[in-house]
């Protein structure tokens, strides 16, 4: 199963941007149950793009239309979307964090929303987008919605 790692992305925050990434992809990564669960993880913060990311997260050394392109692919490859919501108190808006939620909606992607925010909770788009809202990382582990679409899209039970 591919699933992408979709939020913020600010050099101010770095730090807060990737763990909460990195926290949903250690625990699947060291998954203890008797099921493991085979995750391919699709994270824009992955490879080159990190130790490149400069001017707020909105210029790195990479192309811009090479970061378009490659997360476009991305969405278009992920079985499903992880989107947190959270600037961890930066103003700059998600401008791509809502361009991957129009691509899911459009390729029809399921979406998991990390969101404390009833704006975006309670949005027309949002309503018609989002598949699941949480309001926080531990919450999604806890009550384990990334388990429900593993085992649905790729390994049934009988």
């Amino acid at each position: 199963m591919k699933i992408y790692l979709a939020g913020y992305i600010n050099d101010k925050v770095l730090d807060k941007c990737i763990r909460w990434r990195k926290k949903i992809r250690d625990y699947y990564d060291n998954w203890k149950g008797k099921e493991k669960y085979p995750i391919i993880w699709l994270d824009p913060c992955n490879g080159e793009t990190l130790g490149s990311i400069e001017l707020e997260g909105m210029k790195c050394k990479i192309p811009g239309k090479a970061l378009v392109h490659r997360d476009f692919n991305d969405v278009k490859t992920a079985d499903l979307l992880i989107v947190n919501t959270d600037t961890f108190g930066e103003n700059r808006p998600l401008v791509g964090t809502i361009y991957e939620l129009a691509w899911a909606w459009y390729l029809k992607k399921p979406v998991i929303m990390i969101n404390r925010d009833p704006l975006w909770a309670n949005h027309p788009f949002s309503l018609d987008t989002v598949s699941i809202y949480v309001s926080t990382v531990e919450e999604l582990l806890e009550k384990k919605h990334i388990n429900y679409f593993f085992k649905g899209t790729v390994s049934a039970n009988y």
